[in-house]
């Protein structure tokens, strides 16, 4: 073989040889033609003419002889297109060493060909985990390695797989910006203009500028920011893949494990703090972080949801944890109503649209109590679906036999994906901060642990794997609900030498002339709005201007009461008497007056039915003075004929010497 470098006892050689063709000739030396009538044409090899020419030609080849194969014919494995001789013993030593690993020489398989076949030979994996490694593949992984041979494949083409899906992160961010912004311009458009381009509302003028132009983003496999968790799920399927083809001798390293991410940390949840929601309100933009409902948030949509069908489903989710799918798949013999308790052991989960029941995790299977409310709402529930399915058959419709716990109104059963759109419905419709139908568990563990909980606690009841899952995640949560606890634990130990802690920014507000500190937006216009109404009212008490919120917040200065939250407010009953302490005449008597008072008026609030004093104010003409007030009018009344009688004893029964007593007070209940 012509330029063909071998040795006896080397199993390879190495050669060169090109593509030149020439026809096929007959035993007469003429040309051998095809159906068409062509001549028929051969390459030449490596026995072309100019390959023994200096100047270059073709290209280099190696030849390695292979064990022969099972049924006893010869094999050999040969591969070219090397630029000169060296790259081809580059090529021949590697696959010798191949051989002798005793890895499996193969130059035709891709990387596409080797996870598709990959994929179908798995015939245990789980519906939805055949589902995830499927798009992985169909939309990362084939696009952007598929057409690399199975042997050729490195860690590099890995990682600049990994740099597009970053990179196209930023585009996705970016058109999703500018939707954004074109959405609200349009909103802006449409309350000036009317409901839709051409239809003004009546009596207004014509636009005079168009309407904003919402873009529309161009189709793409990949059309949602992949999170650094996605990209890890998307190397562990490859990892997984190529972890087999090291076992069966296909590729050398599993060159997937080489491959540097961004850390997939556990999100950590967030609590929906009055800030957080303010900050939501003005820019529209959500926080990227796990988000929770407060608990007043969550009583907010427990009221609102009141009249809902599924109303038993969401106190579930809200204070058991009960994932969409668990409640899909949760049926009426495992729940036992009389002992207050349920058990999780059966699931129904969405594979490409379509629901499927299956068994959830190990961990997953738990025993969970109920609380008295969502014990009633359950039993409410059983209630509701017996007289809807009454109702249906006195109507001649179908309502058909299941035993699941939750079902539509027509007695048919829950895809999961329905919950998640009424959730979010719901949501919508009651204005509240945005979460998840899943950030429920969140708002689960959240209020347990506001409750007093521990972690081992929320972990059972949420069915996390481990400990160390519930605490990565809610560990974030800890020190807003445990602040009160720290803050009175340090204050048992008298340092010193301790710093103040810097002053917190709130809201000042002047409500008739009481400087009164608010934490939050949403209390502190409340509040304002409530003042700003009972002055239009004409309270007497209340002839003060205005009160307004300041656009800015302002350092408190330690100066009364800092309000975490709304002070209440009652309407108070009020009657004042002034007795001489010498002839026991009624000085001064003031009609019974009610006006509101709020907490923060400490020496007219009161929660109370009815309160009296009875008070030497102090000099030689001080009087008794005789005050009742409370919430309830007829019981001011009668407290405040009790109190004048007292201060009459007291001027019957007196003597001069009490006068250097003066001060003391009588609380008359």
């Amino acid at each position: 073989m012509s330029e063909r470098e071998s040795k006896k006892d080397s199993p390879g050689s190495v050669y060169r040889r090109c593509t030149c063709r020439e026809p096929v000739l007959d035993e007469n030396r003429q040309p051998v033609l095809d159906a068409q009538g062509k001549p028929k044409m051969r390459e030449l090899g490596s026995g072309c003419p100019r390959l023994k020419g200096k100047k270059a030609h073709g290209t280099w080849w190696y030849y390695l002889r292979l064990k022969p194969g099972p049924d006893g014919k010869p094999n050999r494995d040969r591969k070219g297109g090397y630029a000169d001789k060296d790259a081809a013993l580059v090529a021949l030593k590697k696959a010798i060493g191949k051989v002798d690993r005793g890895e499996v020489i193969d130059h035709r398989t891709t990387v596409a060909q080797y996870l598709t076949k990959w994929l179908e030979q798995r015939k245990t994996l789980e519906p939805t985990t055949v589902s995830s490694y499927e798009s992985h593949i169909r939309i990362y992984l084939i696009p952007a390695l598929g057409h690399i041979k199975l042997e050729d494949l490195t860690a590099e083409p890995i990682a600049d797989m990994f740099d597009a899906i970053q990179a196209r992160n930023t585009i996705i961010a970016y058109e999703l910006a500018l939707i954004a912004k074109a959405r609200a311009e349009y909103a802006e458009w449409k309350a000036l203009y009317g409901r839709k381009p051409g239809r003004p509302k009546r009596n207004a003028p014509p636009p005079e500028v168009p309407p904003p132009e919402i873009p529309k983003r161009e189709p793409h496999a990949q059309m949602r920011i992949v999170a650094p968790a996605t990209m890890q799920r998307i190397r562990a399927t490859l990892r997984s893949a190529l972890t087999a083809a090291v076992k069966k001798g296909q590729v050398s390293r599993n060159w997937a494990s080489l491959v540097d991410l961004p850390s997939g940390k556990r999100p950590k949840a967030m609590l929906w703090t009055p800030e957080r929601v303010e900050e939501w309100r003005r820019t529209g933009e959500k926080p990227s972080k796990v988000m929770v409902w407060t608990p007043e948030q969550a009583g907010q949509f427990l009221d609102g949801i009141e009249h809902d069908w599924l109303r038993a489903f969401w106190h579930l989710a809200i204070f058991r944890g009960l994932r969409r799918g668990e409640g899909a798949g949760f049926e009426w013999p495992k729940a036992n109503l009389e002992a207050a308790v349920i058990t999780v052991d059966w699931q129904v989960v969405t594979v490409k649209g379509k629901p499927l029941g299956k068994d959830p995790k190990q961990d997953s299977k738990r025993t969970l109590a109920l609380d008295s409310h969502t014990l009633q709402e359950l039993r409410d529930h059983r209630d509701r679906m017996a007289e809807a399915r009454r109702d249906a058959v006195e109507a001649g419709r179908p309502w058909p036999v299941t035993d699941k716990v939750f079902v539509r109104e027509d007695g048919t059963e829950i895809n999961p994906d329905y919950l998640t759109d009424r959730f979010e419905l719901l949501c919508n419709k009651l204005g509240l901060p945005p979460v998840r139908l899943h950030d429920l568990r969140h708002l689960a563990a959240t209020l347990l642990l506001g409750a007093g909980a521990d972690l081992k606690v929320v972990q059972e009841v949420l069915g996390h794997a481990t400990y160390v899952l519930t605490a990565d995640t809610y560990t974030s949560v800890l020190p807003s609900l445990d602040r009160e606890n720290a803050e009175k634990a340090a204050a048992l130990v008298p340092v010193k030498s301790r710093k103040s802690t810097s002053a917190p920014l709130v809201y000042l507000l002047d409500l008739g002339g009481i400087e009164v500190a608010m934490t939050n937006a949403e209390d502190a216009h409340a509040i304002v709005d409530l003042w700003n109404e009972l002055l239009a009212h004409g309270y007497p008490g209340l002839r003060e201007r205005p009160a307004t919120v300041p656009k800015k917040r302002t350092r408190w200065s330690g100066r009364g009461v800092l309000w975490e939250r709304q002070p209440r407010h009652q309407q108070i009953h009020s009657a004042v008497a002034g007795v001489d302490r010498r002839s026991g005449e009624v000085v001064y008597q003031l009609p019974l007056v009610n006006q509101p008072c709020f907490e923060f008026e400490r020496d007219l609030y009161t929660d109370q039915t009815a309160v009296s004093s009875v008070q030497l104010r102090h000099g030689l003409r001080g009087t008794i003075e005789v005050v009742a007030r409370g919430t309830d009018e007829a019981a001011v009344k009668s407290a405040f004929e009790q109190a004048l009688e007292q201060a009459f004893q007291m001027h019957t029964t007196g003597t001069p010497e009490d006068d250097d007593q003066l001060g003391s007070e009588v609380i008359v209940a």
